[in-house]
């Protein structure tokens, strides 16, 4: 085993980045050929419809006081998701809640959350269709799904274009084929944490998204998350949940968008904190599971756009099957704190797993992502990027990449890339990319750079008479747009393109471009 562990101040390496010495970060590569167990927080057991909830007291401070009114908000009409409540409460009295004593949340400090007075987030919150009809990108018009607070609101739903699409459903767990809702809460009790736990415990329904063998879904599918803010002194909760399943040789585009909810229904902006908010607005603890079956293909676009100080805490579960394919792009701009666990197994042979990710961080906003990625067949392949920009002293992103080939995963073809950009003095990302090899047969690559933008980048706009500002104006939104560019439709781009330059507006690049010519 070969472990390199290092804290310092980074020169950086790699195109597109040069040299800074004013900024912080942690970087720590692992390389290392034996197995190891990937961490989990608790077992959850599984538990029949008709298992009571724990009466047990729980153990965590913070769910003592909160889970009660989770309990007697949760509906118990529909079976799989009164299954899905009896696992998770069996389990929750025994749970602790994580602190950055813990590794996988060492740089990620909940406590804001935890401080806070946490309530269920109501369903009849007024959401007004203008609004709607100025988020729903044009060509999915017809394929929308509008989720509140966790609920789907059929009233600002249009799922009409799916008839097209024979046998496909797209609606609540109520009318959903029943061999698909029977796999609700599969993946995530067997490789989720603390609040996807959590979630199991709040949803008070799931989005079932199900595709019949060979059925194509032209159009893409758009699920919008909208999460309103709860009254002063309290953190609205949500739990929304998705349940995918394609079948085989089936295939669909999904985009999901989140946005925050002012009081009067309105989009929040995403306008950073001039302070550290005392405590979220909204919590959004949404939790994604989908099977992919036998040469099914899904490309998923994700656009995390929460309203100021908002918390959206995302577990993404994907299960592939032999020659399947799974692409994934997101960004995520908005909030306070948000976190992104996202867990893919390749479970057949010629599997191929594409992750794009673009995380932006201004003052007072922490990004963390966290991802696994299990290769067990022969001839996989898998890549993943990951971008990030932090632009002030109080901003930090999280990235920590977990890419594990087992001994039958012969002949993989697996890259992991990660590319950090600080913008301003003790701006902090906390990296750690993690390769493990198992098998003797691949070709596996990784590698991680932090830093400023490069002075060749900078010098070849200078040249050609663009002045210093203008060019770290250009590079640095060039930067994202590698990623945001693939983004499923042309509104969600444009609308993350404008959130992200509103955010590097506030970077002062004259102060930067003089300290760097001094």
């Amino acid at each position: 085993m070969l472990d390199l562990s290092h804290r310092r101040c980074c020169s950086g390496a790699g195109p597109g980045l040069g040299k800074s010495s004013r900024n912080i970060c942690n970087v720590r590569d692992i390389v290392q050929r034996a197995p190891l167990q990937s961490p989990r927080w608790i077992q959850v057991q599984s538990a029949s419809p008709s298992t009571a909830a724990s009466t047990k007291a729980p153990e965590d401070k913070f769910i003592a006081t909160t889970w009660g009114r989770f309990q007697q908000d949760a509906p118990q009409h529909d079976p799989s998701i009164a299954a899905l409540h009896a696992s998770s409460w069996s389990a929750i009295p025994t749970m602790r809640m994580p602190s950055t004593r813990n590794e996988e949340y060492r740089f990620t400090d909940i406590s804001p959350l935890l401080k806070s007075t946490v309530v269920p987030a109501q369903n009849e919150v007024p959401v007004s269709s203008e609004l709607v009809s100025s988020l729903v990108p044009e060509e999915a018009a017809t394929t929308c799904a509008v989720v509140v607070n966790g609920v789907l609101r059929q009233e600002l739903s249009n799922l009409s274009g799916l008839q097209k699409a024979h046998g496909a459903y797209v609606g609540g767990l109520a009318g959903a084929p029943k061999d698909v809702t029977a796999k609700l809460g599969q993946l995530s009790a067997s490789r989720g944490g603390p609040f996807a736990l959590l979630n199991g415990g709040a949803a008070r329904d799931a989005l079932v998204v199900s595709l019949p063998q060979g059925v194509a879904v032209e159009t893409p599918l758009y699920v919008l998350h909208l999460t309103s803010a709860g009254a002063p002194g309290t953190t609205n909760s949500s739990a929304p949940r998705m349940l995918l399943h394609a079948g085989k040789g089936a295939s669909c585009t999904l985009i999901e968008e989140f946005v925050g909810l002012n009081e009067d229904g309105t989009a929040a902006a995403l306008e950073a904190s001039p302070e550290q908010a005392q405590q979220p607005p909204y919590l959004c603890n949404n939790v994604a599971e989908m099977f992919l079956e036998s040469k099914s293909q899904v490309t998923h676009s994700l656009a995390s756009r929460d309203g100021p100080g908002g918390a959206n805490f995302k577990s993404t579960f994907v299960s592939q099957a032999r020659k399947s394919s799974y692409n994934l792009t997101e960004a995520r701009l908005g909030g306070m704190l948000t976190r992104h666990d996202l867990c893919v197994v390749q479970e057949g042979m010629l599997t191929e797993t594409n992750m794009r990710h673009f995380v932006l961080a201004g003052a007072n906003q922490l990004h963390d992502l966290h991802t696994q990625l299990h290769l067990d067949h022969p001839e996989g392949q898998a890549d993943q990027l990951h971008k990030c920009i932090v632009t002030s002293p109080t901003g930090r992103g999280v990235f920590d990449g977990n890419v594990r080939v087992n001994q039958k995963a012969q002949r993989t073809d697996a890259g992991q890339l990660s590319r950090n950009l600080l913008l301003a003095p003790k701006a902090t990302v906390n990296v750690k990319p993690n390769l493990m090899i198992i098998a003797d047969d691949v070709k596996c690559t990784h590698g991680c750079a932090v830093s400023d933008l490069s002075e060749e980048e900078l010098f070849y706009f200078r040249a050609r008479g663009i002045s210093a500002i203008s060019a770290r104006q250009a590079l640095v939104a060039s930067f994202g747009a590698e990623v945001t560019q693939r983004l499923s439709t042309k509104a969600v781009v444009e609308r993350v393109r404008t959130d992200m330059l509103r955010t590097l507006a506030t970077v002062d690049l004259v102060g930067l471009t003089n300290a760097r010519e001094a």
